[in-house]
């Protein structure tokens, strides 16, 4: 049965116990497996396991997690797994990389394929993955009955983000960077299905990918290049416009650096604090969060001279926060893409500051800002391809000029073409959800992506037969959190397989605010396809999702 049993652990699945088969347990076998798909490719079959005590220790990550990962622990064993056939391939592209995929089988299986994706400019997620993350990851997809693959895309380098380029030769290796776009998402799909058939001796009969940042730009390009691949997609805050999204990720730091002013925390929230008050409420609803599609016409320089736990806000601090807001703009006033939502908290601590765009700690004395560390590298490897790049020597001239180089040289890793047409003619289904807080990507560049899908298929109504978009209020990057409420996973997935594989259209999913402890929900409020928004009725309950009706954003007033 399709349905949410629990969105804390991403359960969407029921599934009924059977007795173990002999048959599938024997074809589990490196000898078989070989036999069964080896010419799909120059692939090898490196180890083929049956795991039936529940559970798995988890191989050391490939790479170094960096200054922003690396506070965070990472699962050893995993368990309470339902017995599965364990199956690592290597398969040698024309260019020479190898890329190592991993395909789990269950033995009680549900019959469907579930493609995993990766983050960042990673191919492959974490085993460990929250189980609350829209990041879906194997465990995940094992325990709801799925067989499940994933790919590192052919990439070893331990550089976490930063492997494009060849420090010696000072040349971007095209080949395994062509891996990363597009084409090793394909190939594990195809293998993975492969597998998955050799073993229960029946090709699956749906098939699903979701990712979420970088692997939600790997989900649109399936959609896109790939349309035979999948019946039903979803890619959550994806990091596709890649070329305009991390350019625009390095301006809260650039704009701090070039001002000579480092916000620190304590002004940070005093600014968005301030902009809640001015603005909340505009959808009739004061809930702490300034609505994605109302206007907040918020001046942060009216709030100079306020004292903060880190002095009192001044002229050049509120000048520094309007162009944030802002988002990057030429010298001449140009738009180049869109900035920071007013009211989302994209900054650190200063005993964690790294890994968000506002991001500023003390060294040796003085605050500075801490580029966004995926841009950085993305920066140094394929744009500037210097292995010596120094974000602190970056100005807003030379800042324009690898701006206008990242569009020019990566067309193809941008990920936005909005013909979906094939993907329509197929009957495929697409979802397609963006936290309007989204600590790291603006949500307008969705809109304005689903807008381009819209005059190319030529109606709102064709488009909506086949592709929808949320905007989730509240919501941030990957994982919903305070304030909320936003999607989980499970409530997103069952919806998509119900359009699937019984015709029914999500027009609204609801987002929740779960208590961490208990799981039970706090809140909740309905996400609507777009272009519809929630207004709130004004009457009963604001944390329930009755309290709403939908209303085309257009429509909405300043009260």
């Amino acid at each position: 049965m399709i349905q949410t049993i629990d969105a804390a652990k991403g359960r969407w699945i029921t599934l009924d116990e059977r007795p173990r088969d002999p048959a599938i347990e024997a074809r589990c076998t490196r000898e078989f497996l070989q036999g069964a798909i080896g010419k799909l490719g120059d692939l090898t079959v490196v180890s083929a396991n049956l795991i039936t005590n529940g559970k798995y220790d988890v191989p050391p990550i490939p790479f170094d997690l960096g200054e922003t990962m690396a506070p965070f622990a990472t699962l050893r064993v995993i368990e309470d797994l339902p017995a599965f056939c364990d199956v690592t391939i290597d398969l040698r592209g024309a260019g020479g990389h190898v890329s190592t995929i991993t395909v789990w089988v269950p033995l009680n299986w549900n019959g469907r394929f579930f493609g995993t994706t990766g983050g960042g400019t990673r191919t492959m997620g974490w085993l460990s993955v929250p189980e609350a993350a829209r990041a879906i990851n194997l465990p995940t997809a094992l325990r709801n009955g799925f067989a499940t693959a994933r790919t590192n895309g052919g990439v070893k380098d331990r550089r976490n983000y930063a492997w494009g380029l060849d420090f010696k030769t000072g040349e971007v290796d095209r080949e395994l960077t062509d891996l990363w776009i597009h084409r090793a998402t394909h190939e594990m799909t195809v293998i993975g299905k492969a597998v998955t058939q050799a073993i229960h001796g029946v090709a699956p009969k749906y098939s699903y990918l979701c990712g979420t940042s970088g692997g939600g730009r790997q989900t649109l390009v399936e959609a896109q290049r790939y349309p035979g691949d999948y019946d039903g997609l979803w890619a959550s805050d994806a990091a596709f416009r890649w070329t305009k999204m991390l350019l625009a990720e390095l301006w809260p730091a650039l704009v701090m650096k070039e001002s000579g002013v480092a916000l620190a925390p304590g002004k940070l929230n005093a600014f968005r604090e301030a902009a809640i008050e001015a603005c909340d409420g505009l959808d009739g609803l004061r809930d702490g969060i300034i609505g994605a599609f109302d206007p907040c016409d918020f001046d942060p320089r009216q709030i100079v001279g306020q004292s903060t736990s880190d002095g009192p806000i001044t002229e050049a601090d509120a000048e520094v926060m309007a162009k944030i807001w802002q988002g990057p703009r030429k010298r001449n006033g140009e738009f180049m893409w869109w900035g920071v939502h007013p009211g989302t908290r994209s900054w650190g601590t200063d005993e964690f500051p790294a890994g968000l765009l506002c991001s500023t700690a003390l060294r040796d004395g003085k605050r500075e800002p801490i580029p966004f560390e995926v841009a950085d590298a993305y920066v140094q490897c394929w744009v500037a391809k210097d292995p010596n790049w120094d974000f602190r020597k970056l100005t807003y001239e030379k800042y324009e000029e690898l701006f206008e180089k990242s569009v020019r040289e990566y067309p193809e890793l941008s990920s936005d073409d909005p013909d979906l047409r094939a993907l329509r003619d197929r009957g495929g289904k697409l979802i397609i959800s963006q936290g309007a807080n989204d600590q790291v990507i603006p949500f307008m560049g969705a809109v304005d992506y689903y807008r381009n899908v819209t005059r190319v298929i030529g109606s709102e109504d064709e488009t909506r037969s086949f592709a929808r978009l949320f905007v989730t209020e509240g919501d941030g990057h990957n994982i919903p959190l305070d304030p909320g409420p936003g999607l989980y996973a499970a409530d997103v997935l069952a919806a998509l397989m119900r359009w699937v594989e019984e015709g029914k259209a999500p027009d609204e999913i609801t987002a929740k605010t779960l208590n961490p402890a208990s799981s039970a929900v706090k809140a909740e409020r309905p996400a609507y396809a777009y272009p519809f928004v929630p207004e709130y009725r004004g009457a009963g309950d604001p944390n329930k999702a009755s309290s709403f009706k939908p209303v085309r954003f257009e429509t909405r007033t300043r009260r």
